[in-house]
């Protein structure tokens, strides 16, 4: 049989060389020698991201009509394309520019956190154990469990079957002199050689869309010793949930795939924490867990197909235990992995966290939480009662779909202002590196200011006299440069009408969604005691620039409080606390879920809240 026709390519800048099928496509030869590359919208050639420099197009196959919709033709003439578009015919070298490339990013990892009494579900106990004799012939397991229950009063009701398999062992090899690890005061889960009572350790996770970020704590005494933070891997199949709910809905072998991911992402955290912290693995005991309702389910191994499609119902949504065994994630064997419950199916237990740390469900002030992210949480309420929804605000404040937009990575625009004297711009790029994009905070700061000096109107549409040469026409469509090639940018980096047109759909979801919330409650904005913005991207933003572009509603500064990370800071309120925990649960059972589809009036607020205050705002 002849044999398959291969090529050879080379990937630069990494220099890495790897030989593949012939007319592979080159989204696939990248991800299979490692080499994660943007593509937000998991390689349907919708976002533009996974931008590849190919300089002999003769080496590839031909430009097809996604590439000449997001690519410019200079662009394409300078041997830009789409990887996700690309099949590579013939040995080839292929360049990744810097706006492509996963880069290491900017996290927030801090939250509001109030104290908390400890009280974890893992106890580790010093025995020292009788010796049996002929006299006394009692079995390992019974000798043991009698020595808790006479010396510490618990009643074990449980042994983990892989310590029965290997106890004999290890209490003749540490001479009757164990450390046991209790979990919930029911079960043994660990039994060590000596006294290792000092070393209780837990974890609690953030799985995000976008990241995942982990608090290794003292199990002992609640103090925080190290924090992980990674990019979720499982973006390479695209940066939106729904992306990932698609591919995931295809079959076994894709589901397993993302919870494969989603280990991968969750156990590069724990390692990192661990190094930074000296703990090792075997000691940690215990991991709680909250993220939105498709990284629930996705974490889990649980088919999401069901999320996707009305009427977007969990397959589960209480609280759930397992063994990290059993996924698995490396810990101690016998750790237990608490996932806190979810609301609904697009408001997870992150959002249960953001309820918990902020603790608006014990408040008599009414509250509004804002979790902005790739989708937007919103809780309204106080202990008499909580509503919640979900905004698909889309994935723009993370730059995608938008034509210069990158994640908060070195070199990401993230504040920026116009001076109205001459249009210059003044920016502050991340590691006051060179710019090559811009992220979501600048991307707010760039269409306010645009709006505040009247280079676009009130409805998102660019000036029609140009005060600028800032402000151009490229292939008869306008864009204002906000810094180019000449001032140092890697590229021109530009806002166009198109990125106006996504903020615009993304703040209107917000705050659209905030004015359904307060309908159901019968409220205005200065009826609102206290506005909670959490998450990464929310504790970035000029909240002034925010509110002037309709993203959030008028109510004072003075009542706003950014909390960064809640989700985080609810999940670790979980690890160390039981009773914490336990709140956990009857929150995420009080909770009204308002669905915003089924709402009579959201169109017309969503439609209303597309339309920016005014174009006479300025300063």
């Amino acid at each position: 049989m002849p044999q398959t026709k291969s090529v050879t390519v080379i990937f630069e800048p990494y220099g890495t060389k790897s030989e593949f099928k012939k007319g592979i496509l080159l989204l696939d030869a990248l991800r299979s020698v490692g080499l994660n590359v943007r593509s937000d919208c998991g390689g349907r050639g919708i976002c533009g991201k996974c931008r590849a420099i190919v300089k002999d197009s003769s080496r590839i196959s031909k430009i097809v009509e996604a590439e000449k919709e997001r690519l410019s033709p200079s662009e394409l003439k300078s041997g830009y394309r789409l990887a996700c578009c690309t099949s590579v015919i013939h040995d080839a070298t292929i360049l990744i520019p810097e706006e492509s490339r996963i880069l290491e990013r900017k996290f927030l990892i801090e939250g509001t956190e109030k104290p908390v009494v400890v009280d974890a579900a893992i106890r580790k106990l010093y025995a020292i154990l009788k010796k049996p004799s002929l006299s006394d012939v009692r079995s390992d397991v019974r000798r043991l469990l009698d020595f808790l229950q006479d010396t510490y009063g618990l009643e074990i009701v449980r042994v983990d079957y892989e310590i029965e398999k290997v106890l004999p062992e290890i209490l003749r090899k540490a001479d009757w002199k164990v450390t046991v690890s209790v979990w919930n005061n029911t079960e043994i889960v660990s039994v060590e050689l000596g006294d290792t009572s000092e070393k209780v350790f837990g974890i609690a996770v953030d799985i995000g869309t976008s990241k995942i970020v982990g608090y290794l704590s003292n199990l002992a005494t609640g103090k925080l010793l190290a924090v992980g933070s990674s990019d979720n891997p499982q973006v390479v199949y695209g940066e939106d949930v729904i992306s990932r709910l698609s591919f995931a809905s295809k079959g076994e072998d894709q589901l397993r795939e993302l919870q494969r991911l989603a280990v991968k992402g969750v156990e590069a955290v724990i390692e990192q924490a661990c190094k930074r912290s000296g703990c090792s693995l075997e000691h940690i005991y215990e991991m709680t867990v909250v993220g939105n309702t498709a990284m629930h389910h996705l974490f889990l191994g649980i088919q999401p197909e069901y999320l996707g499609k009305s009427p977007y119902v969990p397959a589960l949504s209480e609280a759930t235990d397992i063994k990290a065994r059993e996924l698995p994630i490396h810990l101690n064997p016998g750790a237990n992995i608490h996932v806190l419950p979810v609301i609904a199916g697009f408001v997870g237990a992150d959002a249960v966290a953001d309820i918990i740390s902020t603790e608006v469900y014990k408040s008599n002030r009414l509250s509004l939480v804002i979790d902005i992210g790739t989708n937007t949480e919103l809780i309204l309420g106080n202990k008499g009662e909580l509503i919640a929804c979900s905004c698909a605000s889309g994935p723009a404040f993370e730059g995608a779909h938008i034509k210069c937009g990158v994640k908060a990575v070195k070199g990401a625009i993230e504040k920026l202002e116009i001076v109205p004297r001459n249009y210059q711009v003044r920016y502050q790029a991340v590691g006051n590196a060179k710019p090559i994009g811009i992220c979501g905070s600048g991307i707010i700061d760039a269409v306010a200011n645009l709006l505040k000096y009247g280079l676009i109107d009130k409805s998102g549409v660019f000036s029609k006299s140009s005060p600028t040469p800032r402000l151009r026409a490229q292939n008869g469509k306008k864009e204002f440069v906000l810094v180019s090639q000449k001032e140092g940018a890697a590229r021109d980096i530009v806002i166009t009408q198109k990125d106006i047109e996504q903020v615009q759909l993304a703040k209107a979801a917000i705050y659209a969604g905030c004015s359904i919330l307060m309908k159901k409650r019968q409220v205005q904005p200065e009826d609102i005691g206290n506005m909670f913005v959490a998450g990464a991207f929310g504790n970035y933003i000029n909240i002034n620039n925010a509110k002037l572009i309709g993203m959030l509603p008028d109510i004072p500064t003075r009542k706003m409080k950014f909390v960064g990370n809640a989700a985080g800071s609810g999940a670790r309120m979980a690890l160390i606390s039981t009773k914490d925990r336990h709140v956990a649960r009857l929150v995420a059972r009080k909770v009204r879920y308002v669905e915003l589809g089924l709402d009579k009036d959201f169109e017309k607020e969503f439609t209303s809240a597309m339309f920016f205050k005014s174009a006479d705002s300025r300063a």
